[in-house]
Parts: structure tokens; sequence; C-alpha cells
């Protein structure tokens, strides 16, 4: 009898598993439990602090705006909605509405276009910088405007020098 004295009973078994971190601790009766964090509510409130410190461009009415940029490309509408909405917010910062922009057929806004997306280069993805190159190789070999073709050579040149120093 005396190899069985060494087992544990099934209250001492019970003990252990209670303890174990695969099972939980028994919570005392004073001690909560900390309740999980709402990651849905913490992300919100992260959205509206970027929101915040965003400024103008943080706003509903600046979403609708670029996104009727997007969705009046090709139409006779493109261009007065691009104009209103670097009258109201600058040039955009987004990749994607640069390159839209670039097909307006105004040349102070694809100038400012060209300029914008120079200055955001060295920040870009691969990619991103490949679409800037190609765009601006179209635009310097067949924009009807002498100046835009001019400064989109110019541009290219200079993106083909920084992608040298890489």
């Amino acid at each position: 009898m005396g190899d069985y004295d060494d087992r544990p009973d099934w209250r001492e078994l019970d003990r252990r598993r209670d303890k174990s971190k695969l099972y939980g601790r028994i919570e005392e009766k004073g001690q909560q439990k900390e309740k999980p964090k709402d990651r849905y509510q913490a992300g919100r409130v992260k959205e509206a602090l970027d929101r915040l410190f965003m400024g103008k461009k943080g706003t509903i009415e600046h979403d609708k705006l670029y996104n009727k940029i997007h969705s009046t490309y090709g139409s006779n509408r493109f261009v007065s909605t691009v104009k209103k909405y670097i009258a109201e917010y600058g040039m955009p910062d987004n990749v994607s509405a640069l390159l839209l922009i670039l097909d307006a057929k105004e040349q102070d806004i694809v100038c400012s276009g060209i300029g914008k997306l120079k200055d955001l280069y060295g920040t870009l993805t691969s990619r991103q910088q490949e679409d800037i190159r190609r765009k601006l190789s179209i635009l310097a070999m067949t924009d009807k405007l002498k100046e835009i073709r001019n400064m989109a050579a110019e541009a290219l040149e200079y993106v083909k020098s920084e992608v040298k120093k890489i």
C-alpha cells in the first residue's frame, strides 16, 4: 500500500489545475477580473484624434470632395472639382490623387501637381515611385502644352537622379 500513499487525492489535483496558467486562476471574492479593452472603440478614438490633428483635411467635407475627384475623373466636371479642392485644401498629399490631377488640362494645376510629386518622391514606396516615373515620361512625350512637357521632362530627370542615389 506504500506505493499509493504518494498519489495526490482529487482535491489536490483540482487545486493544482486551478493554479495552472492553462486553466487560469481562481479569483478571490473581492477581486474583479479585468475586462478586455474594446478594440473597436479604441480604434475609433485613435481615428478621431488623427482627424483632429489633420485640421481642415480631417473633416467629412474634405473626404467628400476628395472622393469626388476620383469619381469625376474623365468627366467634364473633373477640372472644376479639382479647382474647388485646391482652392479649399491645397494640393492633396496622396499620390493617387496627384496622378489623377496630372490629367487635368489646366497648365497651372498640372505644373503644381508635378512640383508636389517631386517633393513627395523620396518618401514613397517603390511602386508609387515607378508610377510617377511612368506618368512623367508619358507627360513629357505626349502633352500638348510645351511648358508641361518641359516641366515633366525636368521632373523626370530629377526623379531618375534620385533613383541613382539609392
